[in-house]
């Protein structure tokens, strides 16, 4: 067992922003789908591409946990083996349901058709009853280890891993569904840490962008 001072131990809440995320993409889905008029490709081809860009950020997400976390945590809570083991295992089940939940979007991309929503739609259901468990759980018990026997610069890498898989463009947008989550202390401790340019094209031009192409998605504004 590590034995970390408090000022060696990272905070890990931030983690539990980037799970709503998906938690909220995935939990809203297939609503979404079931909703679209028969035959509406150009619908269809939105919330297909929505789904690419999350399930492309939670696959990263998850590839970073699996290299630089569950090893770490495998040499250094040897009592832990157990959930360490399942949260792997959790992954692999999330990423075949991701892939089938791909497959099935390209189907409907290209049909619209109502019974061919259905079909994505219940696998992103089955998807998003997988993912909320296992985010559960590993908020509950994966967590507080890592809090416990990481040090800062470690856990740092995990976060700065995810972030450089977001391209460029779509940062300010990333941003947005982060504090779309968030209390208004986490919000204000989120852009208090971001750099400097991009607090100020967050306020010019980034809230008004993640709120427009939020109500492309959703119908609705953020809250």
């Amino acid at each position: 067992m590590s034995t970390l001072t408090a000022t060696d131990r990272p905070d890990t809440g931030d983690m539990i922003l980037a799970h709503n995320i998906f938690r909220h993409a995935f939990g809203s889905l297939p609503e979404l789908i079931r909703a679209v008029p028969e035959g509406d490709t150009a619908r269809a081809r939105r919330l297909v591409e929505f789904q690419t860009e999350i399930a492309t950020g939670l696959h990263h997400h998850h590839t970073g946990e699996d290299e630089l976390m569950w090893p770490l945590l495998l040499d250094r809570v040897p009592t832990d083996h157990a959930l360490v083991l399942r949260m792997e295992e959790q992954h692999e089940r999330i990423g075949e349901l991701l892939d089938r939940a791909g497959t099935r979007a390209a189907t409907f991309e290209l049909s619209a058709s109502r019974s061919d929503g259905e079909a994505w739609a219940s696998t992103v259901s089955a998807l998003f009853t997988a993912l909320d468990e296992h985010l559960r759980e590993e908020e509950a018990h994966i967590l507080p280890l890592a809090e416990a026997n990481m040090t800062v610069a470690e856990w740092e890498q995990l976060g700065e891993r995810g972030r450089g898989s977001v391209p460029a463009n779509r940062q300010l947008i990333l941003l947005g569904f982060l504090l779309l989550g968030a209390t208004p202390d986490q919000r204000r401790r989120v852009l208090s840490e971001a750099p400097l340019a991009a607090r100020i094209a967050w306020r010019l031009v980034g809230k008004r962008a993640f709120a427009k192409e939020y109500r492309e998605i959703f119908g609705r504004n953020p809250a």
